[in-house]
């Protein structure tokens, strides 16, 4: 299992846990470092809520021409 080091204000750490981890998942998002699923997943968020709390900080969904096209295939096979 691999870890890491995080350094951190004061005020964040009094911020407690499920902020901190919203706002690294958003900030991984945003950086495109993970995707949608994976960043809703850390911040605990179910897909509308995670949705909401992108749209509350005006961030775009990511969503290229291949996610849609991966999309359509997933459809078609019928899930």
């Amino acid at each position: 299992m691999s870890s890491i080091n995080l350094q951190l204000s004061s005020d964040l750490i009094q911020a407690g846990e499920e902020a901190i981890r919203q706002e690294l998942a958003v900030q991984l998002y945003e950086q495109n470092v993970f995707s949608f699923g994976q960043a809703r997943h850390l911040a605990n968020l179910s897909v509308w809520e995670f949705q909401q709390l992108l749209g509350q900080r005006q961030i775009k969904r990511h969503y290229s021409e291949i996610d849609l096209l991966e999309d359509v295939k997933t459809i078609q096979e019928g899930f």
